[in-house]
C-alpha cells in the first residue's frame, strides 16, 4: 500500500488529502471527506480492480453500506473530476467475465518532502521497480525503462490474446459505464428525450420547500440547464416532447389549476411559452404518463377517482376528442406508463396487477389489440422505452438489471451487469445511451430517524439526528426501554428489520427476508409483550421484537392492511377493502376469528385508545374521528388536510390526554400539531421538513421521533 505526502498528483490533478482539495491549473475545488477518502483508496491500490466490497470493508468500514452509496460517492468524484479535467476519464467501470469494479486509467505521481520521484500505472506489473527505505516514494531506475516497455508491450499482446479468446465465452456487456448528466441543486425526475436525441427535458425539485419546475438541456452540453418557464410554484412534472420537438404536453398541479397543459418549445433555446390547459385533473391523479403520438394527439393514464384504477386515453389535441384505450382489472392499480415505438406501431404499457407487481402488455395501435408479454415484475416504480427499430423494449427488471425486452420472440436478456443503478430507462435516439433516473425514492441515504425534544413535555422542539443506517427507513414504531423498531428497504425492494435500543440501532437477523414484501408497509406494538405485527403486502406477520423472528398470522384470502393491536392486545383491528370502499375489520390476536366492524364504514385506520373509544381515519379523507364504544356513536375531532400515505398506522398517536398528528394544511409547511382532549384546542408544535407518515413517542413522552429525507441531491444518469 502506498503511502500519500500531504500532496500527489492523478494525471493533470493536483490532490490534497489534508485539505480535500483538487486543482488542475488555475482551477480548484474541494469535495467531500468521504469522496476524498475513496479517490486514495483507489490511488493506493491502483494496480487492481477495486469492488464494491473493497470500499465497504476498508473504507466505510461498514458491510450495510449499500451500493448505492457508494455509487453515490463514485458519481460525486467523477462529477468533480469532470469539472477539473473534461476531457480525460480518470475512473473506469470494468464489469465482464464475472468481475464489477472500478480501476483507475491515469498517471499516479507521489511527491515527497526532500526527494520527488514518479510512477504510472504500468510500474505495478514491473519487477524492476526499486522501493526505497521510505516508502511513500517509488523511484523507477534508469537503466530499466527499456526492459520494461518489452516487458509492458508482452504483458499487452498477452492481455489482448486473453480477451480475444474470452470473447467466445462470455457476451460483451453493452452498457456499463455510468455517469451524472445533471447535477442541479435537488431532484430531478421523469425525463423525456426529443426524437432526434438532440435534448431532454425533465422536473427539477430544488429543496422541500419548492416545487418541482421544467427544466431542459441539450445532450451535446447536458449540464447547461434551462428553465421551462420563467414563472415560480407550479409543480409541474411528468413531461413528454412531441416528435418534432415543437410542443410539450406536461402535468401541472398548482392548486386550482390542476390538470395536463401542452405548450409551444422552442428547441433552440429550450424555453416553453402559450402554456394552456387541455385536461383538467383532481388533486388525486399526480403522475399521468404521457406519450405522444403525433403532433396532435398523445396518450395519457388517469384514475377517474381515488379508488379506480389509471385507465389510458388517447387525446386529440385540436378536437379535444378522448378515446379510453384500456380497461384494467379494479383490483389493480391500473396503466400506470405507457410509451410509443418510434414507427408508431406500438404502445407499451406497464400494468399493475393484483398482486402488487406489474407486466407489459403491448397494444398494437392499428388493430387495437392488447398483446400480453412474458415479462412479469414484482414493482411498480419503472418505465419502458423502445429500441430505434421499434423491435425492442427496455425495461429494469427486478434484481435492478437494465434489460432487453425482444417483441418477436418474447424473450428478455440482461443489457448491463450493474445493479440498481437507476430505473424510468430511457433510450437515447441513434446513440447506444440510456438516461436512467436516479432512484431517489429508495437511494440509501433517502431516510433517516430524528428526535425532537417534545414541547407539550416543555421540549424547545430542536431536532437531533438518531439513526442512519445507509439504507431507506419507511415505517418506525415505539417499543419499550425508550426504543423503537423500524423497517428499511434495499435497493432490491426487500425490508430489513431493525430495532434502536441503548442509543443503538442493530439489524434483526431472524427477519425472514423475501421478495414478496411490499407495500402497503406498518408496524405495531402488542404493549407489555416482545411482539410486534408488521402488515405488509395486504396480509400481517407477528415478529419477535428481541430476534426478529417472525410467523405468518393474518388468514389467506383478506387483503388487510394497517393492522393495530387493541389495548388488552387481545385484537387486533385492520382496514381492508370492499367494493372500492375501506372498511374496519376486527381480528382475534391469534388469527381468528375475523369480523367487519359496520358501525366503523370507510375507516382506513383504527387506534384503540384504551379509555372505551376508538379513534380512526375515513377513506378517502385524513379527518381523525372518535368511536364511542358503549354508546355506538361517532363524531369528528380533527380537521386535516394532507399526509402522504394512507397506509401506516402512526401518522397519528393516541396518549392519554391528546393525539398527537401531522398535517400539511394548504400554503403550510408540514408539521405535526397536538389536540387537546381537555380542551378541545389543536396546538401546533414544530414545523417538519417531510410529511413521512410515522410518528413515534418515546416511553416518557419527552421525545418525538420522525422519518426525514437525509439525501436529496439526485439527478439522471447517462448508460452507455
Amino acid at each position: 500500500m502506498a503511502k500519500f505526502s500531504p500532496a500527489f498528483k492523478l494525471g493533470n490533478i493536483e490532490v490534497d488529502p489534508n485539505t480535500d482539495q483538487l486543482k488542475c491549473g488555475d482551477k480548484l475545488i474541494e469535495i467531500q471527506s468521504m469522496a476524498m477518502k475513496v479517490l486514495c483508496y483507489f490511488c493506493e491500490h491502483f494496480d487492481r480492480l477495486i469492488t464494491r466490497d473493497n470500499l465497504r470493508d476498508e473504507v466505510w468500514k461498514n458491510t450495510a453500506t449499500s451500493n448505492h452509496t457508494i455509487n453515490n460517492h463514485i458519481y460525486s468524484l467523477r462529477r468533480n473530476i469532470a469539472k477539473l479535467d473534461p476531457d480525460v476519464k480518470y475512473i473506469h467501470t470494468v464489469t465482464g467475465g464475472g468481475l464489477s469494479g472500478y480501476r483507475l486509467s491515469e498517471t499516479l505521481t507521489y511527491y515527497d518532502a526532500e526527494t520527488t520521484a514518479s510512477t504510472s500505472l504500468e510500474s505495478a506489473a514491473n519487477p524492476a521497480v526499486e522501493t526505497l527505505s521510505n516508502d511513500n516514494i517509488v523511484v523507477i531506475p534508469k537503466q530499466t525503462r527499456p526492459a520494461r516497455r518489452i516487458l509492458l508491450s508482452t504483458f499487452l499482446c498477452v492481455v489482448l490474446a486473453s480477451i480475444i479468446g474470452l470473447y467466445h465465452f462470455y457476451k460483451p456487456v453493452l452498457y456499463q459505464d455510468v455517469h451524472l448528466l445533471t447535477e442541479l441543486a435537488g431532484r430531478e425526475q421523469a425525463p423525456s428525450v426529443a426524437a432526434d436525441g438532440s435534448f431532454i427535458a425533465f422536473s427539477n425539485k430544488s429543496s422541500g420547500d419548492t416545487s418541482w419546475e421544467l427544466f431542459a438541456a441539450k445532450l451535446a452540453s447536458p449540464l447547461n440547464t434551462v428553465k421551462v418557464f420563467d414563472s415560480e410554484g407550479n409543480y409541474d412534472s411528468f413531461v413528454s416532447i412531441s416528435p418534432s420537438g415543437k410542443k410539450i404536453a406536461f402535468h401541472r398541479l398548482k392548486y386550482g389549476e390542476e390538470g395536463i397543459y401542452i405548450a409551444a418549445f422552442d428547441s433552440l433555446n429550450l424555453q416553453a411559452s402559450q402554456e394552456r390547459r387541455v385536461i383538467p385533473l383532481n388533486s388525486h391523479n399526480l403522475s399521468p404518463a404521457i406519450s405522444w403520438l403525433d403532433e396532435n394527439r398523445f396518450f395519457y393514464s388517469i384514475n377517474e377517482a381515488s379508488w379506480a384504477p389509471e385507465k389510458i386515453f388517447l387525446f386529440d389535441t385540436v378536437t379535444g376528442n378522448q378515446e379510453q384505450i384500456s380497461s384494467p382489472a379494479l383490483r389493480s392499480n391500473g396503466d400506470f406508463a405507457n410509451m410509443v415505438s418510434p414507427n408508431k406501431q406500438w404502445l407499451a404499457i406497464l400494468r399493475s396487477n393484483s398482486l402488487g407487481g406489474s407486466e407489459l402488455i403491448l397494444y398494437h395501435i392499428a388493430t387495437k389489440e392488447f398483446i400480453n408479454t412474458s415479462v412479469q415484475l414484482t414493482n411498480q416504480r419503472l418505465n419502458v422505452s423502445f429500441s430505434d427499430d421499434s423491435e425492442s423494449v427496455y425495461f429494469v427488471d427486478d434484481m435492478g438489471y437494465l434489460s432487453q425486452f425482444d417483441i418477436e420472440n418474447d424473450e428478455s436478456t440482461r443489457i448491463s451487469e450493474d445493479q440498481f443503478v437507476g430505473y424510468w430507462p430511457l433510450k437515447i435516439p441513434g446513440k447506444n445511451q440510456f438516461i436512467l433516473q436516479q432512484d431517489w425514492g429508495l437511494s440509501s441515504l433517502t431516510t433517516e430517524i430524528v428526535s425532537f425534544k417534545n414541547p407539550v413535555m416543555g421540549g424547545d422542539g430542536s431536532k437531533n439526528l438518531v439513526v442512519n443506517n445507509g439504507l431507506s427507513i419507511r415505517a418506525i414504531e415505539g417499543v419499550n426501554d425508550n426504543g423503537f423498531i423500524f423497517v428499511s428497504v434495499k435497493p432490491n425492494h426487500q425490508i430489513e428489520l431493525w430495532r434502536y435500543k441503548d442509543n443503538k440501532a442493530y439489524k434483526l437477523d431472524q427477519f425472514a427476508e423475501k421478495d414478496a414484501y411490499r407495500y402497503p408497509l406498518s408496524l405495531n406494538w402488542q404493549r407489555g409483550s416482545n411482539q410486534a405485527l408488521l402488515s405488509v403486502e395486504g396480509s400481517c406477520r407477528s415478529v419477535n421484537i428481541d430476534s426478529g423472528k417472525d410467523t405468518p398470522l393474518c388468514p389467506k384470502g383478506e387483503f388487510l392492511y394497517a393492522g393495530t393491536y387493541s389495548a388488552d392486545g387481545q385484537a387486533i383491528y385492520f382496514a381492508a377493502f370492499d367494493k372500492k370502499q375501506s372498511k374496519a375489520m376486527k381480528m382475534g390476536s391469534s388469527g381468528y376469528p375475523i369480523e367487519s366492524l359496520p358501525l366503523l364504514d370507510n375507516a382506513n385506520m383504527v387506534q384503540d385508545g384504551g379509555d372505551g373509544y376508538l379513534y380512526y381515519r375515513v377513506h378517502p379523507d385524513t379527518d381523525i374521528y372518535q368511536f364511542d364504544n358503549s354508546a355506538g356513536t361517532s363524531k369528528k375531532l380533527i380537521n386535516r388536510t394532507y399526509i402522504t400515505n394512507g397506509y401506516t398506522t402512526n401518522d397519528f398517536v393516541v396518549v392519554d390526554d391528546g393525539i398527537y398528528f401531522m398535517d400539511k394544511p394548504k400554503g403550510q409547511s408540514n408539521a405535526i400539531y397536538y389536540y387537546d382532549f381537555s380542551t378541545d384546542v389543536v396546538r401546533y408544535l414544530f414545523d417538519t421538513p417531510n410529511l413521512y407518515p410515522n410518528i413515534v413517542l418515546s416511553d416518557d413522552y419527552q421525545f418525538i421521533y420522525l422519518i426525514q429525507s437525509a439525501h436529496n441531491e439526485t439527478g439522471l444518469l447517462l448508460v452507455e
